[in-house]
């Protein structure tokens, strides 16, 4: 009786394609994404990490190692302070059947910054400062 048997074998091709996806996350996002910065009012100065600074809307380019925080502000409006967060890519699903092969891949990912994505657009809207009414001063203690 022949029996068929099936084994699992690699070609060159397939191999140089499982080296090529690991990491697959970091290849098809980068390890820095664009982030454009909206606020209403425009124009009001925003800090990105206390060293980047735009006019909004601006756009800068985020690492994605880590989240960020932006502080933003305008004359006559209340400043304000933003987290921005990463959330998880879903191109790290490739990552899934590159873990069984490749460990790596999925730590190449992380530690890049590929596994992770910010939102394309932040939009803020800014709260005016309130005045006191005209002829009310405050008390000082």
């Amino acid at each position: 009786m022949n029996t068929l048997r099936r084994t699992l074998t690699f070609t060159p091709q397939s191999l140089a394609a499982l080296i090529l996806w690991s990491g697959c996350a970091t290849n098809m996002n980068g390890d820095h994404q664009s982030v454009t910065i909206f606020t209403t009012p425009p124009e009001a100065n925003v800090t990105v990490d206390e060293r980047v600074h735009l006019t909004s809307p601006g756009t800068v380019s985020l690492s994605r190692k880590a989240d960020h925080t932006a502080y933003i502000e305008k004359e006559g409006y209340e400043p304000e302070t933003l987290n921005i967060g990463r959330t998880w890519s879903w191109w790290v699903l490739g990552d899934a059947w590159c873990l069984f092969f490749f460990p790596k891949c999925y730590n190449t990912d992380v530690e890049s910054g590929g596994y992770y994505v910010f939102d394309d657009e932040i939009r803020v809207t800014l709260t005016p400062r309130s005045r006191p009414e005209p002829g009310i001063f405050p008390l000082n203690p």
